[in-house]
């Protein structure tokens, strides 16, 4: 039991050491001066044939996170192979640059790619016909008569279609040889017309575009931006009982098929806007008027999208902000009927910048200077006093979930700022006015702010300052005045924004 338990364990080692030889690395040891001719240090015991074809790919790391690009470098096929090197054509060179000497490389060779695939068998059939018929004879012999039924339509009528038409056979593919009939005298004699290439030849042809094509899909899905490792490595997790089913079924969900739609309607849309491109106004010539008007009509929903894609895909570096703010403190006093300021409010206009744009973390910080006219008022020696404020603002404002320039999104805030300007004191009961310096240092906010794709938005906030209020000139002496005073405001302030 043991002595079997060990040799499928060998097997299943060798198998996967077989499907590891694809991806041979190797070091480029030298080149020709012409750069046509290149010696790796690959061998026949690294199972590479001699006259194998093979692409050589360049492996490019990102050093920040767990990435891996292959990026194809030329078409190689050996001419000469040692146990431990080998000499190599490079008949395409994408890319000479990148042919370094000393440097490593991955050389994907048909014979490893290939292991394990049996060799595709053909047959050959002989067409012999009229002259005037070979097109037709032919044709018939390629799509195995699948007309046939159609023809006694009459006697086989068609209920309802189980399946498409299809063909099977033991062969992989039919060599075609076409032969007509030569007259000479009252004999007739076959003469060849046609003649498939050799099956040999057919065959290396097959096998060596069986190679490419699996080179191709294989570069593709590992060069493809949305390739993620690690769900690559999560999707090929084995169940914990048992270590030969994966956790993960070869079903497609809901949502990836889903996702597979849109990519198929992605390339889709890219055809007709080549299409566009290319053939310029005569590009619907080929459509009827049906066509051409859901044509158009899925030509402007494409448009569309693009213009929402550009909007989100260029953001505001600038926005203005034209508000009015609502005071939530009142301090003023009841012992002076004689006047009390009703509806205290201000006007603020803003303008707010983003220094470092489309930086994921620091163009969330944003700085901005605004202009206000305040109305509110100050209670001092039992006498209510109108505040008319004028005074400018300079502040900054973190976003800490969303970018200040991201569209259609919540973009919470908070920030700081320090103000300064001028204001007047009036009092109706005791005839007194005085000039006064504002100054808050500092003030605090936080809101919300929400931008339409339209370039337009508003913002919501709340704010809490105490404002320094420091008199430098006054109508009459010994007034009720104070010569310095503090006045607390908490406010709510509602703006409409544009973006630019």
């Amino acid at each position: 039991m043991n002595l079997v338990k060990g040799i499928l364990i060998n097997l299943m080692l060798l198998l996967v050491t077989v499907n590891a030889w694809a991806l041979t690395g190797a070091r480029l040891i030298g080149q020709s001066s012409s750069g046509q001719t290149a010696v790796f240090n690959l061998g026949m015991h690294d199972g590479v044939k001699e006259g194998d074809f093979a692409v050589i790919v360049k492996e490019i790391r990102s050093l920040d996170k767990r990435d891996l690009r292959l990026i194809p470098v030329a078409r190689a096929r050996n001419i000469k192979i040692s146990t431990s090197n080998s000499v190599w054509i490079l008949y395409k060179i994408f890319d000479p640059a990148m042919l370094v000497k000393g440097q490593s490389y991955l050389v994907l060779s048909e014979s490893q790619m290939l292991s394990g695939r049996r060799d595709p068998r053909f047959g050959r059939i002989s067409v012999i016909t009229d002259q005037d018929k070979i097109a037709f004879e032919t044709q018939q012999v390629l799509s195995e008569d699948k007309d046939r039924l159609s023809k006694l339509k009459a006697l086989y009528p068609e209920v309802m279609p189980l399946h498409e038409k299809e063909s099977r056979s033991d062969l992989d593919g039919e060599l075609v040889d076409v032969y007509g009939w030569k007259k000479n005298r009252d004999n007739r004699f076959r003469t060849a017309l046609y003649k498939s290439p050799y099956q040999d030849d057919f065959r290396k042809e097959l096998r060596v575009s069986t190679f490419e094509k699996m080179v191709t899909a294989y570069l593709k899905k590992v060069n493809n931006p949305t390739f993620n490792y690690d769900q690559f490595y999560h999707e090929q997790m084995k169940l914990s009982f048992s270590n030969e089913f994966r956790k993960r079924s070869n079903f497609s969900t809901e949502y990836e098929a889903y996702l597979s739609n849109q990519s198929q309607k992605s390339v889709e849309d890219a055809r007709i806007y080549r299409q566009i491109v290319e053939k310029g106004e005569g590009w619907s010539e080929d459509f009827s008027d049906e066509d051409l008007g859901s044509v158009l009509k899925q030509v402007s929903v494409l448009q569309e999208k693009d213009r929402r894609a550009f909007v989100s895909g260029d953001p505001k570096r600038f926005t203005f902000f034209a508000g009015a703010g609502l005071n939530f403190t009142d301090v003023q006093t009841e012992k002076d009927a004689a006047y009390r300021r009703e509806g205290a409010y201000s006007i603020d206009l803003d303008i707010e910048g983003i220094p470092l744009l489309k930086h994921e973390t620091l163009e969330k910080l944003t700085f901005d200077v605004g202009l206000r006219s305040n109305k509110t008022a100050i209670a001092n020696d039992n006498f209510n006093f109108a505040v008319d404020e004028l005074s400018v603002r300079a502040g900054f404002n973190w976003y800490p979930l969303y970018s200040p320039a991201a569209y259609e999104a919540a973009c919470l805030f908070f920030g700081a700022y320090v103000r300064t300007g001028t204001a007047t004191l009036d009092s109706i009961s005791a005839n007194n006015n005085g000039r006064y310096s504002v100054l808050t240092m500092p003030g605090f906010r936080g809101g919300l702010k929400y931008n339409l794709k339209n370039n337009f938005g508003f913002r919501i906030s709340l704010s809490m300052e105490t404002i320094e209020l420091d008199r430098y000139k006054q109508n009459t002496l010994g007034s009720s005045l104070p010569n310095r005073a503090q006045l607390f405001e908490s406010k709510m302030n509602f703006a409409m924004a544009y973006s630019f």
